[in-house]
């Protein structure tokens, strides 16, 4: 969890985010964790973008590193384990349900920050599937770096669970993402449909797409 004064972003924060995406970032209001190098591990995005469109997921996961330890987290079957957990632990369903209703409570300081104010679309929606099932960890981990242990209990398990491939005292950002030329300049504002979604989301939609174009040939 980055300290106020950390959470500015700065023109070189968002250079990197969007070498780590691919893609030019945008409204970024703050950067939620940082890597022990300094490098942005979460951006803190407006709930509603410059382009009118909603965006429920407040603490977005950036870091490809991160990203790609908690895909496999994922892929080993951990949602479906965690959310019938839900389903049996009286204790651990009200904890995550507290985890939503912090993570609804921060994304409308962040909107009265950045000036977008109230957001109807998704008014009472969080994000990762919160509060009764897990369908994204990326967004839980975003929420327990951004929001710091002892928020977000699913998130933090998460965190543990990753600890093989990333822990937060050691900087794994050399070689994470190509630094050479420009960073991505390509504006994506037309993938609509896109906008708000995890990356494990997304790449679930190009899996899609990849298995439709099969199909046709």
């Amino acid at each position: 969890m980055a300290q106020q004064d950390e959470r500015t972003p700065t023109a070189r924060d968002h250079e990197v985010l969007s070498r780590q995406l691919g893609r030019p970032v945008r409204d970024v209001v703050e950067i939620g964790a940082r890597c022990v190098c300094g490098n942005p591990l979460v951006a803190v995005t407006a709930p509603r973008l410059s382009n009118g469109i909603p965006f429920p997921t407040t603490y977005y996961l950036t870091h490809p590193v991160i990203t790609s330890a908690v895909s496999r987290l994922e892929a080993d079957g951990v949602m479906t384990e965690m959310t019938e957990r839900l389903g049996r632990d009286a204790d651990l369903a009200a904890r995550y349900r507290a985890a939503h209703e912090a993570y609804l409570a921060a994304r409308e300081e962040v909107g009265k920050r950045a000036g977008t104010g109230p957001v109807p679309e998704i008014a009472g929606v969080s994000a990762g599937g919160m509060p009764t099932r897990v369908k994204c960890l990326h967004v839980l981990v975003g929420h327990s770096l951004a929001a710091g242990s002892g928020v977000n209990p699913l998130g933090d398990e998460a965190l543990q669970g990753i600890a093989e491939w990333w822990t937060a005292d050691v900087c794994y950002c050399t070689g994470a993402w190509d630094t050479s030329g420009d960073p991505p300049s390509a504006d994506l504002s037309r993938h609509t449909k896109t906008q708000g979604l995890s990356p494990e989301e997304l790449e679930r939609k190009r899996a899609g797409r990849r298995a439709e174009a099969q199909e046709k040939q």
